[in-house]
């Protein structure tokens, strides 16, 4: 422990330190920095490289001001550019992470824990994006909404922007002054450049907030007691047809989607009553030629908001789609059809007590047609040490119609020589019957099958050296009642990747990167592996282009069903290869193909996936995709096709539309969501969304299921 806040500190004199100023009057938020509140704030105005060329200057200067008020702190910049033309900015729409645009982001950590912060991000259009970011992860809490205000501008030398923040949307300490963890990012698109003030260090990421600055000269701010309720009102129509049943129904719904009250400085509850999710986005479609189940990402706000405060998943590499989630809340008021079950409501408590992070949660699903209504809860505790590091464990329970699942788990990672990895967990599923009211499982345990989960996870990240191993071993009794799990088995899994920098003009970095994954039985047989090298290249112009080569061996122990084929038991082997070209996503035109070739169990098979992006201006976007097979075996020939086509019309960042087409000639169903958004207030919106799904063949042939919804919220709050 001494070691560990050793090496912290020794860190920490390194890493810069800036002051915010307080002020008697606050900016207009327009974009422009000539209101007279910013002259007096010291400018930050050394940002470095990351890339292309580590630690020298950016090519632009970027000067950034900060100040604050009793209620907001106020982030001014100012961004020259020597092609102001060359800018881009062509995205409206709120939420979206601007990966495609120049942009300027701030990271606060406002607890300065070193590990977990805000990020606020703006494009030269205005266009604003939020997440959280959690013990230091690349992957973003993204669906973190919160009322803050920003505004840019386009100039003749640059551009420039201003940010807004409220205190109250924050968490911080309660010491009379405050000291926060800062950095800040400006993307430079058209020269593929990334610049930081701090931890420009290639072997991190903007995420690793253990290498960001400081932010000091904050003192006297308060976080008022919180509360909003946002109510909802909900009318439609629904016209199901293909339906062993089939109905129609007017829909008149209103309940309240989220009540909102911040328990303490660091604890918030959340309530929701009846809740509605008539605005989610609609799942892409997937075609599943594995034997396994596929993995949907949770798209419900209420679930989404606070996520990271229960997620227990496999550290590590897993090596393909999530093997385990000890907690996926998609098996609430979901059917694994994906089809809406009625919630009466459900409440959880986010945030940080006794020096702990803390997440609990409670939701009961009502009465539906294929059973009683069901009650889901969690408890979620983890604990920061050494630094970088954590334990932790949870309890989920899931019951009714007699039956209980419980599933207890403890995981910690820690953090080694700032790039070592080393991460583990266990966890013990039961069910039983009667005393309770619970529901089915989602899976059927064998019968006296062992029920538990072991796992353990080395990994060394860095520019130009990862490397992993990682065992996973899933009992086949192992039932997580709100979990998912993926298939039952024993994972051994290495992956090395040497990233090379030659250096020049062209090539930016090179890829080897060799893979071994294997899935065994309890008895140690052999029962799937995939053995793969990748070569790829990354260019200074932001394209980049793989070779993969992969041998793989599939053991089925029962016939297995891929299409209108059926493959008989036995030990399969074969190989197969592949090309996939990606060009520069800061393009009005962009995409990626590839395609894979080589066998497949007995016979032969041929893929192509193809997806692009074309961004005319800021207002119109398109996305389609299109994904193929055609799959030759002893036992028969089959092909499928996947088409989407997302389009998005925005005219303005509060005005937006989008539609989404889908056809899988798998499920033999083509789909259409037509959405209308209008945000009238920065969390408060009104949604028109219409949904079509139309089986194209089988018992449903040519009939469809419809609805018409429209959805407003309203937000009160103090």
């Amino acid at each position: 422990m001494l070691f560990a806040s050793s090496a912290l500190h020794a860190q920490e004199a390194a890493q810069p330190t800036a002051e915010a100023t307080r002020i008697a009057q606050s900016p207009v938020v327009d974009g422009r920095l000539d209101d007279p509140a910013w002259q007096t704030a010291t400018p930050i105005n050394t940002l470095r490289q990351r890339d292309p060329v580590q630690g020298e200057l950016s090519t632009e200067l970027t000067e950034v001001r900060i100040v604050y008020d009793d209620s907001q702190l106020y982030i001014g910049a100012s961004m020259t550019d020597n092609e102001p033309a060359q800018i881009r900015a062509t995205e409206l729409r709120r939420d979206n992470t601007l990966e495609s645009d120049d942009t300027f982001a701030v990271i606060l950590d406002t607890y300065h824990d070193h590990r977990n912060a805000f990020m606020f991000r703006i494009n030269p259009r205005g266009t604003r994006f939020d997440a959280l970011v959690r013990n230091e992860s690349p992957v973003l809490v993204a669906n973190w909404d919160e009322q803050w205000t920003a505004a840019a501008v386009l100039t003749e030398t640059g551009w420039s922007a201003e940010i807004a923040i409220p205190f109250k949307i924050l968490r911080f300490s309660s010491a009379e002054n405050q000291v926060w963890g800062l950095n800040v990012e400006r993307v430079i698109k058209r020269n593929n450049e990334f610049a930081y003030w701090a931890g420009w260090n290639r072997n991190y990421e903007f995420t690793n907030i253990s290498q960001s600055g400081h932010l000091a000269g904050i003192s006297d701010i308060r976080q008022a007691q919180r509360i909003r309720i946002r109510p909802y009102v909900v009318a439609g129509v629904e016209r199901f047809k293909a339906l062993a049943n089939p109905r129609d129904r007017l829909v008149r719904e209103i309940g309240i989607d989220d009540l909102k009250v911040s328990l303490t400085s660091s604890l918030t509850a959340d309530v929701t009553l009846n809740p509605d999710f008539a605005q989610t986005e609609a799942d892409a479609q997937q075609i599943n030629l594995s034997r396994f189940s596929l993995f949907f990402p949770e798209k419900r706000q209420f679930f989404i908001e606070g996520s990271d405060s229960f997620r227990l998943r496999v550290e590590g590499p897993h090596f393909g789609p999530p093997p385990l989630e000890v907690f996926y809340s998609r098996r609430i008021g979901l059917s694994d059809a994906g089809e809406p079950i009625p919630l009466v409501g459900g409440g959880k408590v986010t945030g940080k007590a006794a020096g702990f992070d803390v997440g609990l949660l409670n939701v009961q699903s009502g009465r539906h047609s294929n059973g009683e209504g069901e009650n889901f809860s969690v408890a979620r505790v983890r604990k920061e040490v050494l630094g970088r590091s954590y334990v932790g464990a949870i309890f989920t329970n899931r019951q009714g119609d007699g039956r209980v699942n419980r599933v207890v788990a403890a995981d910690a990672r820690f953090v080694f020589m700032k790039y070592l990895y080393v991460a583990g967990m266990m966890a013990k599923s039961s069910d039983s019957e009667g005393g309770g009211t619970a529901g089915p499982p989602t899976r059927q345990p064998r019968v006296g099958a062992r029920n538990w989960v072991r796992q353990a996870a080395l990994e060394w990240r860095a520019d130009k050296l990862e490397a992993a191993m990682n065992y996973i071993g899933i009992d086949p009794g192992f039932n997580p009642g709100i979990g998912f799990v993926r298939r039952s088995d024993r994972l051994f899994g290495q992956r090395v990747s040497f990233r090379p920098r030659p250096g020049g003009t062209l090539v930016r970095q090179l890829e080897f990167n060799p893979t071994n994954v294997g899935y065994y039985d309890d008895a140690g047989v052999l029962l799937s592996r995939n053995s793969q090298m990748q070569v790829a290249s990354s260019f200074q112009s932001g394209d980049r282009f793989e070779i993969d080569v992969r041998n793989i061996t599939e053991r089925l122990p029962r016939p297995f069903d891929v299409g209108p084929v059926t493959v008989p038991v036995g030990l399969y082997g074969w190989n197969e290869w592949g090309m996939t070209a990606r060009t520069y996503n800061g393009r009005q035109l962009s995409g990626v193909v590839g395609f894979i070739r080589g066998d497949f169990y007995n016979g032969v098979k041929d893929s192509w996936n193809v997806a692009g992006e074309v961004r005319p201006n800021e207002n119109i976007s398109f996305q389609p995709t299109y994904s193929y097979n055609n799959i030759d075996l002893v036992q028969g020939s089959f092909k499928t096709h996947l088409i989407g086509l997302r389009s998005n019309v925005s005219f303005s960042t509060n005005l937006l539309t989008s539609a989404y087409l889908q056809y899988n000639s798998a499920g033999d169903l083509a789909a259409l969501q037509v959405r209308f958004n209008y945000i009238f207030r920065t969390i408060d919106n009104v949604f028109i969304s219409y949904n079509e799904t139309r089986f194209t063949d089988g018992m449903f042939s040519e009939k469809s299921n419809r609805s018409l919804v429209l959805k407003m919220t309203y937000s009160v709050h103090r």
